[in-house]
């Protein structure tokens, strides 16, 4: 998996691969930036299924920066193992966050973004 930031980036490569939204991050003061995972080892029994892969992890980003944490964790579950594995760190440590916040709300002010 290659990691590339910013919303043009993914555009320009998201017509000929798979790229997924990761974390959008912010250092200090800069302007928030978001990181895009290419995936790039898709196991060719997969590809009927990329389109709900694509969507159940599109939901997954979705359902994170609405605080929507059982669902978000039922998601994970389902996806990890998926993309032959690529993405599994990237789930794990979504899977910490949320467990974190289901005990512990984020501030009312939390967007998602991360800040460095």
């Amino acid at each position: 998996m290659n990691i590339i930031f910013g919303k043009q980036e993914a555009e320009k490569l998201d017509e000929k691969y798979i790229v997924l939204e990761l974390d959008t991050i912010t250092i200090k003061s800069s302007e928030p930036i978001t990181a895009y995972c290419v995936v790039e080892r898709i196991p060719f029994e997969d590809f009927p299924r990329l389109p709900k892969l694509k969507e159940d992890h599109s939901n997954l980003m979705e359902r994170y920066r609405n605080r929507d944490w059982d669902n978000c964790l039922e998601t994970i579950h389902t996806l990890t193992g998926e993309w032959g594995g690529e993405l599994d760190t990237f789930y794990s440590e979504m899977n910490s966050r949320i467990s974190k916040y289901k005990i512990q709300e984020p501030d009312g002010d939390w967007t998602g973004i991360i800040v460095k």
